[in-house]
């Protein structure tokens, strides 16, 4: 079976799993970042860490790669991916155009891209039939079906599902086929079920995009509980609900669009955002926001900023900046758990 990576959550992976490929998540650091020499300081650390993993055999196995230009830095790692082709082994580059905003016409430019996608897909692949499409946007909604159902076990006054554990499903997503997956999911929320857990721990919201590996074993370590992630690795990676559409690229274009919106989102896509946030706030009782903004990242900067100064937001939030790989500044996440609990215990 051929791989495909991928890297943003913008990319309609049932394109890939139609065409019998593995579709691979390249959303955690390679390890290789101080090995990009082609892209320049001024990038955030994922696309660095990307390149660098490209360039130094992290990527290998892969047969190709899909890249959304979800934002300039993703551009630039397609531009450097290009210019450097000759040293990288997966041969295949598919840059897919991503709108900004969410209108009937953009809905139409996005299914029109992923159309040419297709095509490209097919070309290094193989063949997409229609019902192929159809079986493999099934297969991907049901897993978004099980991820709600998980999420409702968050909700919970004492919720036996940690943030650390579903962090963990996510990441074995990205390199598992989507049968294997749903299956694990299955098995995951029938083992919860009854379960309880604790139910004085703070809960804590994250905001930020990939992410960093030691953020959530940190909240948790310190006796906090993360109960839901507005991330890239988190809510973005499986949020949505298809409404059917004779033309499988316009559904899928409708689905992608309307997710959980990235901060790169223009207008009211980027409005829903700020109040998507709010409202996730009320539903999952967080008591605490912690947002981690990744150097280099002025999408992320401009809605810190919204939330900061524009946002009724009446609950402790927290800004942290940091990159993919870096170790995690402790001693200022243990000082905000700290004083979530002290407020926790003060409003009982």
């Amino acid at each position: 079976m051929k791989k495909i990576g991928w890297f943003c959550t913008y990319t309609p992976v049932e394109i890939l799993h139609a065409a019998g490929a593995l579709p691979v998540g390249l959303k955690s650091d390679s390890g290789a970042e101080h090995e990009d020499v082609v892209l320049g300081d001024s990038m955030c650390s994922y696309v660095r860490s990307c390149m660098g993993g490209a360039l130094t055999g992290s990527y290998d196995a892969l047969s190709g790669v899909v890249i959304a230009h979800s934002c300039e830095c993703m551009r630039r790692l397609a531009d450097g991916w290009l210019y450097r082709q000759d040293e990288i082994k997966p041969k295949m580059l598919h840059l897919l155009d991503v709108p900004k905003i969410v209108t009937q016409s953009s809905i139409a430019f996005f299914a029109g891209g992923l159309r040419r996608m297709k095509e490209d897909i097919e070309a290094h692949v193989g063949p997409i039939s229609e019902e192929a499409l159809r079986a493999s946007m099934a297969t991907c909604n049901k897993t978004r079906a099980l991820c709600r159902a998980i999420d409702a076990l968050r909700k919970k006054e004492a919720p036996a599902v940690t943030g650390r554990e579903v962090e963990k499903l996510i990441a074995a997503s990205w390199e598992m086929p989507r049968e294997t997956f749903n299956a694990r999911l299955e098995t995951f929320i029938a083992d919860k079920e009854g379960q309880t857990g604790d139910k004085n721990a703070p809960r804590i919201m994250i905001i930020g995009g990939p992410g960093n590996g030691s953020l959530i074993k940190t909240i948790e370590a310190a006796g906090a509980l993360s109960v839901v992630e507005h991330m890239c690795t988190g809510l973005r990676a499986y949020t949505g609900e298809a409404a059917f559409n004779e033309d499988p690229f316009l559904e899928l274009a409708d689905l992608y669009l309307t997710q959980t919106p990235c901060p790169r989102m223009l207008g009211k896509a980027a409005q829903d955002a700020i109040s998507e946030i709010e409202s996730l706030i009320k539903e999952y009782r967080v008591d605490g926001v912690l947002y981690y903004s990744m150097q280099f990242c002025s999408n992320m900067q401009m809605q810190w900023a919204r939330l900061k100064n524009d946002s009724p937001i009446d609950v402790p939030m927290k800004v942290l900046d940091g990159d993919i790989s870096t170790e995690i500044n402790e001693c200022e996440i243990q000082s905000f758990i700290k004083r979530l609990k002290k407020r926790r215990k003060r409003n009982r």
